[in-house]
């Protein structure tokens, strides 16, 4: 989990959170993530690929003003060796749900965008994603 204060200039005029700025909250928690289980999403563009968003869902339950902090919990919902979906949660300081959502991503080689299967480019974040994968669908 993440914590994201808002900043003023993430608001609109009426004063929370305007609705494309959750997605950037989302980003930051999936790259901390991605970090603290011992992967580098650097690496895999440094090798030549990208893991873009292919979908997003959000929804919206409660707003969220200058001055809350957003507290945002990831994690890997189902994985197939080709495309990741992550949930997400995101609460405010008294655990009330601001927002759930869904990004499904996919890893494509940089020059052309064709999709790769993470098994054979990348077997660590393979091994990784099975396991977290696992670990979701037992509870």
């Amino acid at each position: 989990m993440i914590e994201v204060p808002v900043r003023y200039a993430e608001t609109d005029m009426m004063g929370v959170v305007y609705h494309a700025n959750y997605l950037i909250y989302l980003e930051m928690a999936r790259t901390s993530m991605i970090k603290s289980i011992g992967l580098d999403y650097k690496e895999m563009e440094d090798a030549g690929y990208v893991s873009p968003v292919t979908n997003a869902n959000v929804d919206y339950k409660r707003s969220l003003t200058y001055g809350d902090t957003a507290f945002v919990s990831v994690w890997v919902k189902y994985y197939d060796g080709l495309r990741t979906i992550y949930a997400y949660e995101v609460t405010n300081a008294e655990g009330k749900v601001a927002a759930s959502a869904e990004t499904t991503h996919v890893v494509v080689k940089k020059e052309n965008f064709r999709p790769i299967r993470l098994p054979k480019v990348f077997p660590e974040w393979h091994s990784i994603y099975e396991r977290l994968n696992q670990e979701t669908a037992h509870g």
